[in-house]
This record gives C-alpha cells, sequence and structure tokens, in this order.
C-alpha cells in the first residue's frame, strides 16, 4: 500500500518522539511516587537522549549496510521491551536502566524513518515535502505528547504512559512489517568497519557533560566539578580530532566539513537543550508552584503545538527552497530565548498563566523554525557529501539527542548559578524545583545563553564564510 508506507515511517517516528514529550508530563509524578532526588530526577529526564544520540550513529552504519527495514522492526521490539520494563519499575535505579534500554531502541527510529522517507521519494524535487513531514511530525509529538503523558498520569497513572509507548511500538512495527518492502542491504554498501572508538568518544561526551551539569545539584567541591569540565572538553577535543582523521567514522565528516551543514549541526543541540530545559522547568513550575494536574500542566504548554507544526513546514519548505536557513535557524533560536525570559518575568511571583501559555507558543514557534530548517539543510546536503543516507540523518538527530539530553541537567546548573540549587524531592515537594524565585532565574538565564548562542552560531561571519 504506497500511502501506508509513509505512515509507517511517521508511526516510528512518532514513537521517539512520543518517549521524549510524554514522558515529560510525568516526570514531576515520578519523581514524587518513587522519591527521586534532583539529580535522579535530571538523570531519568535525559536517559533516553543520553543512550539514544551516540547509538544513532551505530544505527546509521547497519541500517545502510542490512537495510533500514529489518533495522527498524529491531528497534521497535527492544524499544516495546523496555517501556514494559520501565512500567513495572518500582526503584529509581531499574526505572533510569529501563529508559537506557528504550533509548537504545529508540535509537534507530528518527534516523532510519528519515532514511526511508527520503528513499521513498526519490526525486530530489520532493525531499523537502518528506522532511517537511518528518519534521511537522516530530514537532506535533513534541507539543502534543505531553497532553497525552498528562493526562494518562492524571487518569491512571505514570506506568500508563510507558504501557501506551509499547501499544504503540507494536502497532508501528506491524505497520512496517506488512507496508515496507525489504530493500536489502544498501547499494553502496559501506566497505569500512564500525568506528567503535568513535561512538565511545561520543558517549563519554554526553556522560562527562552530563556529569558535569549536575555536579552542582550533588556536590559543591569545586575540584571536582573543574575536573569533569576538563575531562569533558579533552574528550570533545579527541572527538573532533578523530572525526578530521577518520573521514569515514561514526560522524558524517563531510557534513561537518561544510560551513552550511556544520552550522545547522551545532544549532540543533543549542536549540534542543534550550528547549528540553525550559520543559523540565516548566513542568515542576506548573505541578509544585501553581499546584496542578499533570494534564492541566501539559494544557496550559498546548498552545506550542500549533505553531510548531505549522512553522516547521514553512522552514522546511523555504529551505529546501533557498537552501539558505541561516536566518530562520536564529529566529528559531531567539523565540525560544523570547519565551524563556517571558516565563522568568514573574519578579519573585509566579508568572500568570496565560503568559505562561504565551511563553510556550513562543518555544514552539522557535523549535519547529530552527529543527526545519536545520534538518532541510543536512538532508539536502547529504547527497553531495555521503551516499549514506542513514548515517547522514543519524549524524544530525545525534546532535539533537545530545542537546535534549544535557537540557535538564543544564536547568539543575543554572537553578545552582542562580541560587537555588536542588535539595531534596520528596513525595509532597520539592525544594528548588518547585521554587518561584529559582525558576525564574534559571529561566532568565538559560535565555540569555539561548540569545547569545543564536548569535554565535548564525551571526553575519558565518554568512561571510559562506559568500566566500
Amino acid at each position: 500500500m504506497p500511502c501506508l508506507a509513509p505512515f509507517a515511517c511517521y508511526a516510528a517516528l512518532l514513537c521517539g518522539a512520543l518517549a521524549i514529550a510524554s514522558v515529560t508530563a510525568a516526570v514531576p509524578a515520578v519523581a514524587a511516587d518513587l522519591e527521586m532526588a534532583p539529580a535522579q530526577s535530571q538523570w531519568f529526564a535525559a536517559a533516553y537522549q543520553l543512550a539514544c544520540g551516540p547509538l544513532q550513529l551505530a544505527v546509521g552504519h547497519f541500517a545502510d549496510q542490512y537495510g533500514a527495514r529489518r533495522i527498524l522492526l529491531v528497534a521497535l521490539a527492544t524499544f516495546a521491551a523496555a517501556s514494559l520494563l520501565a512500567a513495572a519499575a518500582t526503584a529509581a535505579a531499574v526505572l533510569i536502566a529501563a529508559r537506557l534500554v528504550q533509548g537504545a531502541g529508540g535509537a534507530a527510529l528518527s534516523p532510519v524513518s528519515l532514511a526511508l522517507l527520503l528513499t521513498l521519494r526519490r526525486r530530489t524535487e520532493n525531499e523537502p515535502h518528506a522532511v517537511a513531514g518528518w519534521v511537522s511530525t516530530a514537532a506535533a509529538a513534541s507539543c502534543l505528547g505531553p497532553v497525552l503523558g498528562g493526562l494518562l498520569t492524571s487518569l491512571i497513572g505514570w506506568r500508563a504512559v510507558f504501557g501506551a509507548l509499547t501499544l504503540l511500538a507494536a502497532i508501528s512495527a506491524g505497520c512496517a512489517l506488512h507496508a515496507l518492502g525489504e530493500p536489502g542491504p544498501s547499494t553502496t554498501p559501506p566497505r569500512h568497519p564500525m568506528d567503535i572508538a568513535g561512538i565511545t568518544l561520543c558517549t563519554a561526551v554526553a556522560i562527562t557533560v552530563l556529569i558535569t551539569l549536575t555536579a552542582p545539584t550533588v556536590t559543591a567541591s569545586a575540584p571536582a566539578q573543574a575536573s569533569t569540565g576538563l575531562l569533558t572538553v579533552t574528550l570533545i577535543g579527541l572527538l573532533v580530532l578523530r572525526t578530521r582523521r577518520a573521514p569515514q567514522g561514526a560522524l558524517d565528516a563531510g557534513l561537518l566539513r561544510q560551513a552550511v551543514t556544520r552550522r545547522a549541526l551545532l544549532v540543533l543541540p543549542a536549540l534542543f537543550g534550550a528547549n528540553s530545559a525550559f520543559t523540565f522547568l516548566t513542568y515542576f513550575t506548573l505541578t509544585r508552584v501553581y499546584g496542578l494536574s499533570p494534564l492541566s500542566a501539559a494544557l496550559i504548554a498546548l498552545p506550542a503545538a500549533a505553531p510548531a507544526v505549522l512553522t516547521a513546514r514553512l522552514a522546511a519548505k523555504r529551505t529546501g527552497e533557498h537552501r539558505d536557513g541561516t536566518r530562520l535557524m536564529r529566529t528559531g533560536l531567539l523565540c525560544i530565548a523570547a519565551g524563556m525570559l517571558i516565563s522568568g518575568s514573574g519578579q519573585r511571583h509566579p508568572t500568570p498563566l496565560w503568559l505562561l501559555s504565551g511563553a510556550c507558543a513562543f518555544v514552539g514557534s522557535g523549535l519547529g523554525l530552527a529543527n526545519g530548517s536545520a534538518m532541510t539543510v543536512v538532508s539536502r546536503s547529504r547527497s553531495r557529501t555521503s551516499h549514506r543516507t542513514a548515517q547522514a540523518a543519524a549524524t544530525a538527530t545525534t546532535f539533537a539527542m545530545l542537546g535534549g539530553a544535557t537540557g535538564p541537567a543544564a536547568a539543575g546548573a543554572a537553578l545552582a548559578l542562580a541560587g537555588h540549587p536542588p535539595h531534596a524531592c520528596g513525595a509532597s515537594t520539592c525544594d528548588a524545583l518547585g521554587t518561584t524565585l529559582g525558576t525564574q532565574l534559571a529561566l532568565s538565564l538559560l535565555g540569555l545563553l539561548t540569545a547569545a548562542s543564536a548569535f554565535v552560531l548564525t551571526g553575519r561571519r558565518h554568512e561571510r564564510r559562506r559568500q566566500r
């Protein structure tokens, strides 16, 4: 069925997107039920992206070599099993481990679904439409997922969220098995071994970044924080050096060599890091400060949905026509920065709910603009840099996932810098994450950092270099 084949790709993408978005609304309830410490809450919120990000690089290798459909089915089975484990977890450590395994299974969902959609749209002029549909689906799931998670958490409990993810993964696997033909190995199979060292370095960088950012919530030892920060910088340097010397490594070196695609790749972690930090702080504020249920909190954030979908499609189409997404990416980051600053404008009093809804609309618009433009730039450039479609998609989604993983940890670090470090998340209260002044200062600080990154990553200096 020609129409069912794209639907199977979108359904698989929904599994991965909802594994992040729908769980977001349940994080405060999970933290209270399992009596998580603040650092455990941050790791729980980031675990899926942490495992998913680096492993996408291995998935790209296997998908290009053995066939995207086969890898997708294995990933969906792993994802479903881990979701069941998460639904049955009774301890924080078990739940975090289940989220890591779920992320390992979900590693294939974003890049392989995009690669399959691009394969279905074989003519170049149709590729922007495929990317637009992919990005808008991800944007809709990111914005509507919390509503689903909040509804299930309020009516049944947070475990129902993971049960629903299990069911969705089973449906997605059935659609893929029925509608997607097995293309077999790629027409240009990789002739190089999988870059284990590169993937290990990517994983180590992500872990050390999270440890560095969560250190203020665990220990106040300056030497410990400095040592983890130095280790992170060292690992990043080694990763950059290896990528330059190994063009067939884990990261797609062809994308990184071009200024336009390198800029898009750097925008993705800044974008998703800011978005996940905003979401993390906002849901704790709505549930702890305002005392809202998970569903009510999700409905306050619902105005982000329509702008995210519309701007994602608009950005993908405009970038596909003009092949220059610099202004759209910059505008998207600035919209997210504006949303953060609006949320942090309460001045020692809780920000009005209508103003928080407006801030969510700004963030949704920015997410759609920057993500739609950046992913279109990468997808159009891949044909000039590499024939490994899944590997190019995996490189882009890895940058995005690692940014999303650092968001909750960055929120905790911002709270510590604002003078309100987290202390405890008990069954009834969460000292710092529910403090009005602390979250407002943290959101304002993160908003200023996001605005600065918008100009640093997409400034005129990059435009002049591209024109040369």
